[in-house]
């Protein structure tokens, strides 16, 4: 069980909160998988809620009943597990209050370096707080849900570019990021045929892919629901006749639709605060494998990642064109196959 699961549950353990009643349902958002402690809520129903696709299939192996969104239906108590985005943390906060019957427990916990203690305190400034506890580097609080409390608290939207919406939580949700600007400007007529966009976010690559190049179709693939959704939405107005497909996968371990003419992509370096280059390489073997055996691969990266050993081992060739503000610009051509099948045994440097 993850520190903070263990920080949001310690209440239930040191008798601080009622227990769950039999037959009682439970609202889980962000949620993880508490592990045996998940007994607590055995003889009722635990619906865990979580938006990230690696998160939400390792919930499903764990065997909980896991959704992207909230279902309607009203809950007796309600978990909020609290992440690194101060605005997106609030409006779960609130939407855990409008999801309990009133009078029902809302209990929230998360990381002392992520902003517990500030959600603690704008919290009890919208209701009266029950207690809070201070366990396992992390904060937990509760409070009784109130039908007064939170109106009008919201998800704010933002607009990182002219005509894009997006969200807290939302890779890069207020500004374009720097490379997928640079990227942006080298999609051009080369790219046509079947074109996908791995790590899509809130659209703003395919949007150029729409705008400046010949696709046939386009694939977005994402693994945030909520940035997928933000993005066919962003998308619509710039499709034409063009067909676009949302696709809510994690490019990294499940099988991918194509193949494709191209991919383009900006991959994602990190899960957390630290660097972690093996997430960049595995969206790099994935394109390998979604390509054609005549399909290019156009990425952008930090100019410090050493992605080119990953390169070598999965294309045939590899070219670095523009290095700009800290990122470097690669085409990538003729993935590798042995017999069919991608290089999967070969070493992914």
């Amino acid at each position: 069980m993850d520190r903070p699961v263990k920080t949001l549950l310690a209440p239930f353990e040191a008798g601080e909160v009622p227990l769950p009643e039999t037959g009682s349902a439970w609202l889980f958002l962000n949620a993880a998988d508490p592990g045996s402690a998940g007994d607590l809520f055995a003889q009722g129903r635990l619906c865990c809620v979580q938006p990230s696709r690696p998160a939400f299939l390792a919930l499903e192996r764990a065997g909980q009943e896991v959704w992207p969104e909230a279902p309607e239906d009203p809950f007796d108590g309600a978990l909020v597990l609290l992440g690194k985005h101060r605005r997106l943390n609030e409006a779960m906060i609130a939407e855990a209050n409008d999801a309990v019957r009133p009078g029902g427990l809302v209990l929230v916990a998360g990381d002392k370096a992520l902003g517990a203690a500030s959600a603690r305190k704008w919290a009890g400034g919208q209701v009266p707080l029950g207690g809070s506890l201070a366990k396992h580097h992390g904060i937990a609080f509760w409070f009784p849900a109130s039908e007064d409390a939170f109106a009008g608290v919201a998800l704010p939207v933002t607009e990182p570019a002219p005509g894009f919406a997006a969200a807290p939580g939302m890779f890069s949700s207020d500004r374009i990021d720097i490379g997928s600007a640079l990227l942006a400007e080298h999609i051009d007529g080369r790219i046509a045929g079947t074109v996908a966009d791995f790590g899509a976010g809130w659209g703003y690559l395919s949007g150029a892919v729409l705008t400046q190049a010949r696709p046939a179709s386009l694939d977005l693939v994402e693994a945030y629901r909520p940035a997928l959704d933000q993005a066919l939405a962003n998308l619509a107005p710039l499709r034409g006749e063009v067909p676009v497909t949302g696709r809510w996968l994690d490019v990294t371990t499940e099988p991918l639709p194509g193949p494709f003419d191209w991919v383009v992509m900006n991959p994602p370096f990190h899960t957390g605060r630290a660097s972690e280059p093996d997430l960049g390489r595995a969206f790099i073997a994935a394109a390998a494998r979604a390509l054609k055996p005549s399909g290019r691969l156009l990425l952008v990266a930090n100019r410090r990642l050493p992605y080119e050993q990953t390169l070598r081992d999965r294309f045939a060739a590899f070219v670095e064109g523009e290095v700009r503000d800290g990122f470097k610009l690669i085409e990538a051509s003729r993935p590798r196959r042995t017999g069919g099948q991608d290089a999967a045994a070969r070493n992914s440097g």
